[in-house]
């Protein structure tokens, strides 16, 4: 396959970003291309694997510590085969107390057609936010 165009790139993030949202990890796994980078702000991943078990390891800490938990998607326009997601999670605490965290992630769409890199931005003030409503609830991570 030769390089995807902007309309392809743009499909298969969407398509990621949808399975994500909806907690469907078999689907997200199969966008990835197996030797997939993840690089984050404090951590990085490669393969696929490795990736979706992070992403699976966090909704899943997420769904036992909170009340209730929404994942929202917000696919940008691609540049070239990359494709930026602004990723929003809501979380429910006890007393009914939700929080909106947001942070940024760039999907790069190899020759493959799957995605080969992805890049996490965290958002001026989100990380610090949610960190903050950690505290107010309880919450340790």
């Amino acid at each position: 396959m030769n390089e995807p165009t902007v309309f392809e790139a743009q499909a298969i993030v969407t398509r990621l970003a949808q399975a994500l949202d909806a907690d469907d990890f078999t689907g997200a796994r199969a966008c990835l291309d197996d030797d997939c980078a993840y690089v984050g702000v404090d951590e990085s991943w490669r393969g696929s694997e490795a990736i979706i078990a992070s992403y699976a390891d966090a909704s899943a800490w997420a769904h036992r510590t909170f009340d209730e938990v929404r994942y929202a998607s917000d696919v940008g326009e691609a540049a070239g085969a990359t494709v930026p997601v602004t990723f929003t999670d809501y979380l429910l605490k006890a007393g009914g107390r939700w929080h909106r965290y947001r942070c940024r992630q760039e999907f790069t769409v190899g020759t493959g057609g799957r995605i080969v890199r992805i890049a996490h931005h965290d958002l001026p003030g989100e990380r610090e936010g949610l960190e903050g409503y950690f505290r107010e609830c309880g919450v340790e991570r």
